[in-house]
């Protein structure tokens, strides 16, 4: 066998247990890595939210190609981990990425990985959203609007605002953009989503507004104003598509406004904001779904990949309205359910967040602090569990870990799921090993090349 064979060899093997360990992996995961962040060309530190007590495998991959070098790091803990690259596979003038395979035993059920601690106390916590791409050095990064200053039961003094998580937790920063959430009101900063521009996007409750924080959260857009509004029109949550920098920037905005059983214009609705920075003076927005289809309070929407509008509507008592509707794309204004959970079983829907790799769609329990959590396809019940008092949010991240907030509880709480699980996360960098290592396995190359020809 010459050494091309036995590298090509070697090559495939690794690259046959990745294939493997990939298609073993399940739906949902408890552990990843997250906020990965270069220190040199050959290393980088990256966090895991959770023990990953299956260990944690290192690969390298060529860029457009196959993996070139797997290494076994074996069990790791929670928190922040730094690893180098030896250079070993490398070949000079090609690129390559890291990739991080986590793996955990996981648990029996439904589980909170997270500690009530300092970090997640919280006065009013009123929306949560998780960074879900890869493709960012923000990835796993946890955003918490806290709606109100106070010190907690826990006695922690917070200040209205956002504050970041790292996904294990640790805190990253307070940030207000600039803005005084303080003045106002108490529902303000409301619910949260992050754009496809990587923004946080947030309701101002009190005010009936909507605000884009910047890059680095140090300042934030105003997005409407009173002449982009009807009357008595509310905004609790909001979704974004499209970028401002591709010019197809779109906004909406969940009115949840009862309008004393009258139809208004209670719903979702549509902004246009193409390359503008803001919504246009006096547009009013396009109702895309509802009036007609809502009878009561929806509170909160989300979109799948396929474009279609999961959204839910808030009753206290059974047989009034369903808890969350899936409403197929079409021409606005969308009226037409494709489903709708059980009116008869599932009430005070609060906050609502879709995990596409399981199929879920799920809300909180304003009043038991329940999460249920339904088929995304047919609206069916798949689980449950308690997850505090009264949920005022909820939000998947990319590992199907759920996240709650409670304002009666105060606490951010992280939830796995159950079942062994595997996670896999690529740099969003490329790794380059230093040239001395490139030109040492060369020659090591080289000189093993010589000893064969010597041989022969």
């Amino acid at each position: 066998m010459n050494l091309t064979a036995i590298v090509r060899g070697v090559g495939c093997a690794l690259m046959a247990a990745s294939i493997a360990l990939s298609c073993s992996a399940p739906a949902s995961a408890n552990v990843y890595a997250s906020a990965l962040k270069p220190i040199a060309p050959d290393t980088f530190s990256f966090i895991l939210n959770e023990n990953a007590t299956a260990g944690v495998t290192m690969e390298v991959w060529q860029v457009g190609g196959g993996m070139v070098y797997s290494e076994n790091l074996g069990t790791l803990g929670k928190g922040t981990h730094t690893w180098s690259w030896n250079g070993t596979g490398a070949v000079a003038g090609n690129t390559y990425k890291a990739r991080i395979v986590a793996s955990s035993s996981g648990y029996s059920g439904w589980t909170q990985i997270s500690q009530d601690a300092t970090s997640t106390s919280f006065y009013v916590p009123v929306g949560v959203s998780v960074f879900k791409n890869m493709n960012s050095p923000k990835f796993g990064t946890i955003y918490v609007s806290n709606g109100q200053g106070g010190t907690t039961a826990f006695g922690r003094p917070t200040t209205s605002g956002i504050y970041a998580l790292n996904a294990d937790a640790s805190e990253i920063g307070f940030f207000t953009g600039g803005k005084d959430w303080a003045a106002a009101g108490n529902s303000s900063p409301f619910k949260s989503t992050i754009g496809p521009d990587g923004h946080l996007y947030v309701a101002d409750y009190s005010n009936d507004l909507v605000w884009e924080f910047n890059d680095d959260l140090s300042s934030v857009t105003q997005l409407i104003d009173a002449s982009n509004k009807t009357a008595n029109q509310y905004v609790e949550s909001v979704w974004v598509e499209g970028t401002q920098a591709d010019g197809n920037r779109k906004i909406y905005l969940v009115d949840s406004n009862y309008y004393g059983g009258a139809k208004g214009r209670k719903g979702l609705i549509m902004y246009d904001l193409g390359a503008n920075s803001k919504a246009t003076p006096g547009d009013t927005g396009t109702q895309y779904i509802g009036p007609d289809y809502f009878a009561f309070y929806p509170r909160d929407v989300e979109r799948d990949s396929a474009g279609n509008w999961y959204m839910n509507q808030y009753r206290a008592s059974t047989n009034q309205a369903p808890a969350i509707t899936k409403f197929l794309d079409g021409t606005p204004p969308i009226n037409t359910p494709a489903w709708e959970t059980d009116i008869t079983k599932y009430v005070y829907a609060y906050g609502i967040s879709l995990y596409e790799p399981a199929g879920w769609v799920a809300y909180g329990h304003y009043n038991t602090g329940e999460v249920f959590i339904f088929d995304m396809n047919t609206g069916a019940f798949i689980d449950s569990f308690d997850a505090g008092s009264r949920i005022r949010d909820i939000a998947f991240d990319a590992a199907g870990n759920l996240y709650t907030v409670d304002n009666l509880t105060e606490w951010l709480r992280i939830w796995s799921p159950a079942g062994a699980n595997s996670f896999t996360t690529e740099s969003w960098f490329e790794i380059v090993p230093e040239p001395a290592s490139v030109l040492a396995l060369g020659a090591g190359l080289v000189s093993l090349l010589g000893l064969r020809r010597r041989k022969a």
